[in-house]
């Protein structure tokens, strides 16, 4: 699905390369959650799934990647639209259209997708992301939450077997966000999408992702299991990432001599373990 082989890459009038010597492969199938503190080089990770790097953002590249076997360094962004969707942390500056309907067709529009064939992925995608209600509104008048299915309703309208999404929990509530977490991991059941996640909250992370990657200095430092990465205070700490509360509520919990021996990711499993404490 995804092989970045010994990518470096440094943007013009920058001092430092961003990423070093990078190297990454991901299956097909794997929710993918990527970590690291501001600047680590998370988001232009994901330029390179796409093509806007080398294509768009210039600067000094070296290396091969190569996404849904396509060799994305001769690629541009406009044919890696029909394998990768990308969705950006900013929801208002993605939309194009002034309807909702609109929006989800734009794309297949511009694949020359017939008029019969749209309205009927119009609708089933609508249906399958609880929005129905939302196609004859204008898009001035959502809610952040609201933008945010919208944009993702019109990138599966191009079907792409990968979706990356940059910090898509930033702009919203917790209801959203269960909501949408709800959304990907049924998209990958069911549809068997590929996902990449770039989040700063790990609690969001830890609810979606098989496999977390943290990134620091433009280098991988750790790649596990989300039981592995997000129960090692130390490795998130030195890597400037504050631990999920509910890893951080059961270790202090440890520390105190509760009878704990084992921090849970989730707050299922942390409910269980609550109710064996206090039997």
């Amino acid at each position: 699905m995804i092989d970045i082989l010994n990518v470096t890459f440094q943007y013009i009038n920058s001092e430092k390369p961003i990423l070093k010597d990078f190297t990454l492969h991901v299956n097909e199938g794997e929710i993918i959650g990527i970590i690291g503190p501001t600047g680590s080089g998370k988001s232009t990770i994901c330029y390179l799934l796409n093509g806007l790097i080398p294509h768009y953002f210039k600067g000094e590249f070296k290396g091969s990647i190569n996404v849904c076997n396509q060799d994305v360094t001769k690629k541009h962004v406009e044919s890696m639209s029909k394998f990768v969707g990308y969705m950006l942390q900013e929801p208002s500056f993605q939309i194009a259209s002034p309807f909702v309907e609109s929006e989800i067709t734009f794309g297949m529009e511009n694949f020359g997708v017939s008029v019969e064939e749209m309205d009927k992925q119009l609708v089933s995608i609508l249906e399958k992301m609880g929005i129905s209600y939302l196609r004859y509104r204008a898009t001035s008048e959502l809610s952040e939450g609201e933008k945010q299915k919208v944009i993702l309703a019109s990138i599966l309208a191009m079907n792409p077997s990968l979706l990356v999404l940059d910090e898509c929990s930033s702009m919203i509530d917790s209801t959203s966000k269960i909501e949408l977490s709800n959304i990907l991991l049924t998209l990958n059941k069911e549809d068997k999408k590929t996902i990449i996640l770039i989040d700063h909250d790990l609690d969001f992370i830890a609810r979606v992702t098989s496999r977390i990657l943290v990134v620091k200095n433009g280098q991988l430092v750790a790649d596990g299991s989300p039981k592995e990465i997000l129960t090692d205070s130390k490795l998130l700490l030195e890597n400037g990432l504050t631990p999920p509360c509910l890893t951080a509520l059961f270790q202090s919990l440890k520390e105190k001599k509760f009878p704990i021996n084992d921090i849970p990711i989730s707050y299922k499993i942390a409910e269980e373990i609550l109710k064996e404490m206090l039997k």
